[in-house]
């Protein structure tokens, strides 16, 4: 994948003889980051991997502080984003509102606003027939968007003060109560490795394993039967729940505790059964995203 190789040639060994990292939180001046953010959506056919949708979106996070309070405000720049009939998905699709707010407290999200304008600014402007544009609206809870970011800003504040390298620090986050809770998943562990440069700056790396429920079920079930030979047979049938091991790869600058990249892998196992008859049939997915962020003066 193009980002992956972009992102590997920016990352050097870890820096000798270091044993913790101390990670904060706090903002002299407000920050301005430039990222791009690409997944890739594949089912499978058997053994192979299909990919049906390929996501290129890129937009601006800005960071800053007020005391305590944090915030984040999200500005959509362009999307280049190809492949399925609805060209991407509602969690990508949404990164296109021409504006988000996020406020928090620590890794506490306070509020979310921005995803309430999700069909009239986003939604109603794709160039897509409106049957589709209904379906994605129907099938898209503001609730459900505002959990994605809210799951994003927790599992990018997780780490507070002194970090040990190279451990598992799961233990040491519940002591801390700093283990969310997120709905519709689960964490099985954290694991920190070194401190690497990435783009020039000193950022701490970690890795958070889940097991999740897939929060839109419905369309990665239609990317499958319409993109997919071996999906085609089971367009009568009824999308099912589906779950995911997830792996989340976190890069944290140390210098103000904004992301320096994200990797997100997602291996999902996806149910479909007959309306009529009960029969019952898998699939399987895997989904990549990965964010790099550069930091602008």
């Amino acid at each position: 994948m193009l980002l992956l190789i972009i992102v590997s040639a920016f990352l050097l060994a870890s820096c000798a003889g270091e044993k913790t990292a101390f990670v904060s939180y706090d903002l002299d001046l407000p920050v301005k980051t430039e990222v791009f953010s690409q997944g890739l959506y594949a089912t499978m056919d058997g053994d192979v991997e299909e990919i049906g949708t390929i996501t290129a979106t890129t937009f601006s996070n800005e960071y800053s502080q007020d005391g305590e309070l944090l915030f984040l405000e999200r500005a959509f720049l362009f999307d280049k984003s190809e492949g399925y009939l609805k060209r991407s998905y509602p969690p990508e699709l949404a990164l296109r509102l021409p504006e988000l707010r996020l406020k928090a407290k620590g890794m506490q999200v306070i509020s979310i606003e921005g995803n309430e304008n999700f069909d009239s600014a986003v939604v109603a402007r794709l160039l897509i027939p409106d049957r589709w544009k209904r379906q994605i609206s129907q099938k898209t809870r503001q609730i459900d968007l505002d959990r994605i970011e809210k799951r994003r800003w927790e599992l990018t504040h997780i780490l507070l003060g002194e970090v040990p390298l190279n451990s598992n620090i799961t233990r040491l986050l519940v002591s801390q109560g700093r283990l969310p809770n997120i709905p519709n998943a689960s964490i099985d562990s954290v694991l920190t490795r070194g401190v690497r440069r990435i783009n020039g700056n000193r950022c701490i790396e970690y890795v958070v394993f889940l097991q999740e429920k897939e929060l839109f079920p419905y369309f990665i079930w239609e990317q499958h039967v319409t993109t997919v030979k071996s999906g085609q047979p089971f367009k009568s049938y009824d999308h099912r729940e589906a779950w995911y091991r997830t792996r989340y790869e976190i890069a944290l600058n140390l210098e103000n505790g904004i992301p320096c990249l994200e990797r997100e892998y997602k291996f999902g196992t996806h149910g479909m059964q007959h309306p009529e008859t009960g029969d019952s049939v898998v699939f399987r997915s895997q989904i990549s995203n990965e964010r790099l962020y550069t930091f602008l003066d």
